[in-house]
């Protein structure tokens, strides 16, 4: 092992002896060549050559001797196998003559001081060193720290292990920091598409060399772009971040072009695109009557291109046709036929394509021409109008009834004129009017029929009784005349009106004393009355009363064999007979029922029996009989 470096090896120390003698003495020592080694020494000069002395000290203390030394020819004895330590009250006795030596020596080990090969500077990250824990000069030890930080300068302290005579040392580990290459554009940079982008260097302005990749600026799309230093310098690659934004177009609600007819809705330039981009407008304000391009040039510092709204105005066209915009006709009068093409060149369709000459209708003509207006055709078709006159078509009147004026002009404005022009009161005729022309009517005719006066026969006055049936009177008239007649007291059983001839019927009176009918008959042709002529029938009262035969014969021979009760009014009846002990032995409930003097089927003997009757009339009145019935055979 290679031997330590030695920091101090001799210790002189000159001590003046306080003595009686007339010789001073001084004192040279050696230290111990290794490490808590015995081979130290201490020389004592300045003793009497040859002479014999006791010699004692301490030794860290601790007494030594006294032990016998003689002096050599040069008057010095040597202290031989001293480790190291504070060597003091040194005392030679020589032969009872006392010499102390007030100061002591002190013997050091030798100091090593642990060597290490420089560590050279690093780059900061780089694998750091690793410390050597046996130092150059043999010294095994540790470091604190115990290992190198590859990012920062440091000192580190070896200390070594106990029992070499080491001392600690510090040594100094220097680690370059990187530098990181600087660019005047920066780490980073925001363009839009296709704007200005730098040339990459291959020395930053820090001047450090090296290489790009990519190695040139894309300004169509976003990226990053690394620079890595040439190797052999302290230094960090680095990044250039180029961000691409698109340019964006403006957009606009009413986009980039449109159509007018002059005077047509013009949009209002604004100055925000509906995707958020501001700007202005050359010329500001879209004019209606003139086509033009306007552009939209957008604020500085936006991603934005230019953009234009294109107005196209189209002058006003109004389709004109030769038939006009309205017709009248009448129904099925003449209408033109619809072309596809205006009189001054516009085509286009009409719709409906075909003009009706039955209803009225609005044709319009539209075309595929910019800026043409529909063209509106209005024809009216009007009905054809049968004129009308207030006293109608027909008239059917009485020989010399006061005839109608005919007018010039009918109740619903037709104009026209009559043939013949004057009606005859004396005879039939027809008179047609014929309307003025241009008038959507056409002829009427008025129809006038003249008729006589009939007469009508009637019967004689005549009378009846109550009941009996008066037969069916047929009228005699003239001229072919009807009958309209009216009974002035219809309780006689006639209808109160009628028309034709008189029907039969029977007679009726519900009183006591007659009641008389007036019969009216008045002749007519097509409602001209004749005069009227008159007859009565009066019908005669019956007898109100309810008769019982007091005597019958129920023999067979057909002559009174069934007993009834009689009666013009009777409309309901209850008669109960009895025999002469008081037993009832028929009951009659209808007027047609009879009694045929049976009972239970066995014939009854001749003699008295008694009914009692009870009968409503058709007047309302009731009638309650008693009485006897005489039974024969």
């Amino acid at each position: 092992m290679k031997k330590p470096k030695v920091v101090s090896s001799i210790a002189v120390i000159f001590i003046a002896l306080l003595c009686n003698c007339a010789q001073a003495q001084s004192l040279l020592s050696t230290n111990p060549t290794t490490c808590g080694g015995s081979d130290g020494t201490i020389q004592i000069s300045g003793l009497t050559a040859g002479v014999t002395y006791q010699v004692s000290y301490t030794d860290d203390g601790a007494a030594v001797g006294p032990t016998a030394f003689t002096a050599n020819g040069s008057g010095q004895i040597l202290l031989t196998g001293l480790n190291a330590g504070l060597y003091s009250n040194i005392v030679l006795d020589n032969s009872g003559t006392i010499t102390n030596l007030n100061q002591g020596v002190i013997l050091s080990n030798p100091i090593y001081i642990p060597t290490f090969t420089p560590i050279p500077p690093f780059c900061a990250g780089t694998a750091a060193p690793v410390l050597q824990t046996i130092s150059n000069n043999g010294l095994t030890g540790t470091w604190n720290p115990a290992i190198i930080d590859n990012q920062n300068s440091g000192s580190y302290t070896f200390t070594p292990t106990g029992g070499q005579c080491g001392v600690t040392t510090t040594i100094l580990v220097m680690v370059t920091p990187r530098v990181t290459p600087i660019f005047s554009f920066g780490t980073s940079l925001v363009i839009c598409g296709t704007g200005a982008v730098p040339v990459l260097p291959t020395t930053s302005t820090n001047l450090i060399t090296g290489t790009w990749s990519p190695s040139v600026v894309d300004d169509q799309n976003s990226g990053t772009y690394t620079f890595t230093p040439t190797s052999g310098q302290c230094t960090n690659p680095t990044t250039f971040t180029v961000t691409v934004n698109p340019n964006i177009t403006p957009t606009f609600s009413f986009g980039t072009s449109s159509t007018i007819c002059a005077g047509g809705a013009v949009p209002t330039l604004p100055t925000t695109s509906a995707n958020t981009i501001t700007g202005t407008w050359s010329p500001s304000v879209v004019d209606n009557q003139n086509s033009g391009t306007y552009t939209f040039t957008p604020n500085g510092g936006q991603c934005a291109t230019s953009t234009t709204f294109t107005l196209t105005v189209n002058p006003n066209l109004t389709p004109v046709f030769s038939f006009g915009t309205s017709l009248s006709i009448c129904t099925s009068g003449s209408v033109p036929v619809l072309p596809t093409t205006s009189d001054n060149g516009i085509t286009g369709t009409w719709s409906p394509a075909v003009v009706s000459t039955q209803a009225s209708g609005t044709y319009t003509f539209t075309s595929a021409t910019p800026c043409v207006a529909p063209y509106i055709y209005t024809v009216t078709v009007n009905p054809i109008i049968t004129p009308t006159f207030s006293f109608g078509t027909f008239q059917s009147v009485c020989i010399g009834s006061v005839p109608p004026v005919l007018p010039p002009t009918s109740t619903d404005g037709i104009t026209g004129t009559w043939s013949p022009s004057a009606v005859d009161n004396q005879a039939n005729g027809t008179y047609t009017f014929t309307p003025s022309a241009g008038q959507c009517a056409i002829a009427t005719t008025l129809t006038y029929e003249v008729n006589p006066i009939p007469s009508v026969t009637v019967r004689s006055d005549t009378s009846v009784y109550d009941g009996a049936v008066i037969p069916a009177f047929n009228f005699t008239t003239t001229n072919g005349g009807l009958v309209q007649w009216t009974n002035s007291d219809p309780s006689i059983g006639l209808a109160g009106t009628g028309t034709g001839n008189v029907p039969s019927f029977t007679a009726v009176n519900m009183t006591n004393n007659p009641v008389t009918g007036t019969i009216t008959a008045t002749p007519y042709v097509n409602g001209c009355l004749g005069t009227s002529q008159t007859y009565k029938i009066t019908v005669l009262p019956m007898t109100k009363d309810v008769f019982v035969p007091n005597v019958f014969s129920p023999n067979g021979d057909g002559k009174n064999d069934i007993l009834y009760a009689y009666g013009n009014y009777i409309d309901k009846i209850e008669m109960r007979i009895f025999n002469q002990w008081g037993q009832e032995i028929a009951m009659i409930t209808t007027k047609s029922q009879g009694w045929d003097g049976r009972f239970k089927g066995t014939p009854q003997p001749v003699g008295v029996y008694v009914y009692v009757l009870k009968a409503v009339l058709s007047n309302g009145n009731t009638v309650k009989k008693r009485g006897s019935i005489t039974l024969m055979r």
